[in-house]
């Protein structure tokens, strides 16, 4: 019996790690083995749906949707209980009703319910789907949008708030082949009903695509999202960063403005929102020169609604000084207060290879990790897929092999992070003051974690003082009942014993 135990735990082992490749680099020490996904009974050839194919619930329930490419095709659902040992695939019930579902998407949301949204071609529609955590579907194919531009719904991207509200945004027409616009609709009922579509880029005769507005760490009302525009007509095509703001969780929205327009192409870009309002922008940028070899991760971060983004000159590289493109994936792990991106890296000079790369800040952004290698294959290009938070501070990825397990199939696989370390933090580093919501309505929340700090004061512009607080003997939050200010800016400012600094703070 002991021998039976013992092959059976040396065949799973041996079924998680894929055929041998050259290896380039390693994969950090903190992510762990690289999973072989199941294939639907009878597949040879799987895909992940790209963006947003798996959800992780509270339970530490993983579940991933899978794309099968022969025999059947079709979109079939998986899912661990333990990262290792996965269930075998079934299929996605919806798609047996349309005809040419595409373009499905997935998420978990903290109702610890599966979200899906899907599109099909007969008839031409985007539909909302619902599962629970056994599999079961509870809401069937609710209708959110039809009649699309071009005939298409495309680069969508579905995410929830804490407070449970969902919101998906998409562009119409394929990018590169049509002028798509992006389009936003949302559901307060938990999924049983949509609000109308609202277009949100200018239809002006210029091509807008991927649409970006990741919530899950956000508890107000207030929302933006990105995307890139292009600043001129096809097949010439430049492309900057364009976003709108909602301060209704996406009722109404603001008119289009670009972000930091800049000679070199900004593109495909990702935007976080964290629990105190600040935004993390992320995208990959195009220079004028090597428009192959220089491309990079840029990083940057606004506290005043997108008015300002720091670092002020040209924006942080995350990544280093090799091709690095479709960063994607990031993730605010409110629990834990940590900020994770991830990004696609080439690096061999004259060849296609690409591996995942992932960094972490623990300081809302101030301060990154040195990137960390999640897969190595090579000079074999990963398709990038998905990621997703684990509930003890971990983090999910899964991706797809090409030509695997034999030329001109597919395969995809799984692959999970040990939470992150604090033990390598300098021992002065501060944590820095929560300050929520900015902007805000009624009320600022001032979480103190710096035993030092001996008073907050809040100003006008006019150097006028509206609120002063001693924190000798506080304890817990300090709230500033702000609801009779007039709107405007206000200078929030926290004393030390060591030094003295001053937070811009917006009333709506």
């Amino acid at each position: 019996m002991k021998n039976y135990y013992f092959i059976l735990i040396f065949s799973v082992l041996l079924l998680s790690f894929p055929d041998p490749v050259q290896a380039q680099h390693g994969v950090s020490p903190d992510w762990g083995p690289e999973i072989k996904l199941p294939a639907p009974p009878g597949s040879g050839s799987i895909r992940g749906f790209l963006y947003s194919n798996m959800g992780v619930l509270s339970n530490g329930r993983r579940v991933i949707v899978l794309n099968r490419q022969d025999g059947k095709q079709g979109p079939y659902v998986t899912y661990s209980d333990d990262g290792i040992v996965w269930s075998t695939p079934v299929l996605f019930a919806p798609d047996t009703l349309v005809i040419g579902l595409y373009n499905l998407k997935m998420i978990a949301g903290p109702d610890d319910r599966l979200h899906f949204v899907w599109a099909s071609h007969r008839p031409e529609a985007l539909y909302y789907s619902q599962m629970n955590a056994d599999l079961q579907l509870l809401l069937d194919s609710v209708r959110i949008a039809d009649n699309p531009d071009f005939h298409s719904f495309d680069d969508m991207y579905i995410s929830t708030d804490r407070r449970g509200r969902l919101h998906i945004m998409w562009d119409e027409g394929r990018t590169g082949e049509d002028l798509p616009e992006i389009y936003y609709s949302k559901s307060e009922d938990g999924g049983k009903s949509w609000k109308e579509k609202q277009r949100l880029s200018n239809d002006d005769g210029m091509p807008s695509s991927f649409p970006r507005g990741q919530f899950s760490a956000c508890n107000g009302d207030t929302i933006a999202i990105v995307w890139r525009d292009s600043t001129t007509a096809p097949p010439m095509d430049h492309w900057n960063l364009q976003m709108v703001l909602s301060f209704d969780a996406g009722d109404s929205w603001t008119s289009p403005v670009f972000i930091r327009p800049s000679a070199s192409k900004q593109m495909d870009p990702d935007l976080v929102i964290d629990p105190w309002g600040r935004f993390h922008l992320f995208y990959h940028e195009v220079p004028t020169t090597n428009q192959y070899w220089d491309v990079r991760i840029k990083y940057a971060w606004s506290d005043d609604l997108g008015q300002n983004w720091y670092p002020e000159s040209n924006f942080l590289t995350l990544s280093r000084e090799q091709r690095s493109h479709l960063v994607e994936g990031s993730r605010y792990d409110y629990r834990h207060d940590v900020l994770w991106t991830f990004w696609k890296e080439e690096d061999l000079p004259g060849k296609q290879g690409g591996d995942m790369l992932a960094s972490y800040s623990l300081d809302r952004g101030q301060s990154w990790s040195e990137p960390e290698y999640v897969s190595d294959h090579g000079d074999t290009s990963i398709g990038y897929k998905s990621v997703d938070l684990l509930p003890d501070g971990g983090v999910a990825v899964n991706y797809e092999l090409p030509n695997y397990p034999e030329e001109d199939k597919l395969w995809v696989f799984y692959r999970e992070r040990a939470p992150v370390s604090f033990t390598g933090l300098a021992e002065n580093q501060e944590d820095p003051l929560r300050i929520y919501p900015n902007p805000f309505h009624e009320k600022i929340i001032i979480e103190n974690t710096l035993p030092e700090t001996n008073e907050i004061l809040l100003f006008d512009l006019n150097g006028r003082l509206l609120f002063s607080k001693t924190l000798h003997d506080v304890k817990g939050p300090v709230e500033i009942e702000g609801a009779s200010f007039p709107p405007g800016i206000y200078l929030l400012e926290i004393r030390s014993t060591r030094k003295t600094s001053t937070q811009k703070i917006i009333k709506l």
